[in-house]
């Protein structure tokens, strides 16, 4: 006869040892269940008294205590079917005679998912449940780095995962046993994808790719997951300041320093200022001391954008008849400015050219004034 096992605590003292008349035998399938799955507790009693009464008693912290009864069959067997949610010492008994006790172990339930975006640079967490909560602590391992996993109180964890390398890897996600449970490892696979990109491309790739570039400080139109003009002119400032070819495509090399990448300094850390640097041809804004814009730019063709600390004394809004947009003045005739053409290289009569769709933007934020570096 089958019973549900359910832990009631009752106040019961453990019974005497079983006398030489009467023996128990008492296990436990499977050894090490799994937290809230079917166990079954079975044994017999002998000699044999059919409909004898078997109970079965556990102490789970608590105390002894009878969680079910039933009766034995007419060989003396008996067993009990249920789920399990309780480790602890386990046993049978019968009026006159007490099984040996049974340690149940039982075996945690770990569930993991992947959230997030799958590319170099990109926040890629593991996400899942540890059930029961009480039944350890969790550890992250992906190749030779190992750290803690944050854990809520009804077990629910998210972690982040190592977006730096392209490929194949595997994370292993290692419980460290409480009193009671088991040791559990589960791995989860996770590839970093580095499709190459241009303009025209379009999806969850360019997501990633300007989602990454915005954290960089890389000025873009928006975030909008199509390789816009605005996304190949954010590549070519990254590619300038990682002193890579300037081609405004993205490549497996691009993605790999991408990954790697961290907002670059400003060369003088205090105060708010623009910043221009004539051999990588990328503006940088500062507030502050700390770059929060980047830009690319294309300064004198012949190297006479003039080198120096400069200020802004003039700004004349709109397009001039010269093709200039949104001007900021720093010297006589030289200005910031917007312009249809923005190439690589140094191409300008000596101004600095940004973006047109970058001018209006740059113009209301820097006033009159504002402190402007170039530098060779």
């Amino acid at each position: 006869m089958r019973r549900s096992v359910a832990v009631v605590l009752l106040a019961l003292a453990l019974p005497a040892p079983a006398s030489a008349a009467e023996t128990i035998s008492f296990g436990v399938a499977p050894a090490v269940p799994a937290y809230g799955s079917t166990a079954t507790f079975s044994g017999a009693v002998s000699p044999a008294t059919p409909g004898q009464n078997v109970d079965l008693i556990a102490d789970t912290g608590g105390g002894w205590g009878i969680i079910a009864s039933t009766n034995a069959a007419a060989d003396g067997t008996f067993s009990f079917t249920g789920a399990v949610t309780a480790p602890g010492s386990y046993a049978a008994q019968t009026a006159h005679a007490t099984s040996p006790a049974v340690a149940l172990t039982l075996r945690p339930l770990v569930t993991k998912r992947l959230v997030g975006l799958h590319y170099p640079g990109s926040r890629l967490f593991l996400k899942g449940r540890l059930v029961p909560a009480s039944a350890g602590t969790l550890t992250l391992r992906v190749g030779l780095r190992t750290w803690p996993v944050k854990q809520l109180a009804d077990g629910h964890y998210r972690v982040r995962l190592p977006t730096d390398r392209i490929g194949l890897r595997t994370a292993r996600l290692i419980l460290s046993p409480a009193a009671g449970y088991a040791e559990v490892t589960v791995k989860k696979a996770f590839r970093i994808l580095a499709p190459a990109l241009a303009t025209g491309s379009s999806g969850v790739a360019v997501l990633a790719l300007e989602r990454r570039l915005a954290q960089l400080r890389h000025e873009l139109r928006g975030v909008n997951r199509y390789y816009a003009f605005d996304t190949y002119e954010a590549v070519l400032a990254f590619q300038k300041v990682h002193g890579m070819t300037r081609t405004g495509r993205v490549s497996e090399a691009v993605w790999a320093r991408l990954a790697a990448a961290r907002i670059p300094h400003a060369r003088v850390d205090q105060g708010d200022h623009v910043e221009i640097s004539k051999t990588r041809q990328v503006m940088y804004e500062v507030r502050s001391g700390k770059v929060v814009r980047i830009v690319h730019v294309s300064t004198g063709a012949t190297g006479n954008t003039p080198v120096g600390k400069w200020r802004v004394y003039g700004k004349v809004p709109g397009l001039n008849s010269h093709g200039m947009y949104y001007s900021l003045f720093w010297l006589r005739g030289f200005a910031i400015h917007g312009y249809a053409s923005v190439p690589p290289w140094p191409a300008s009569h000596g101004c600095v050219r940004t973006p047109m769709w970058f001018a209006p933007g740059f113009y209301a934020r820097w006033s009159v004034g504002a402190t402007i570096y170039v530098f060779a």
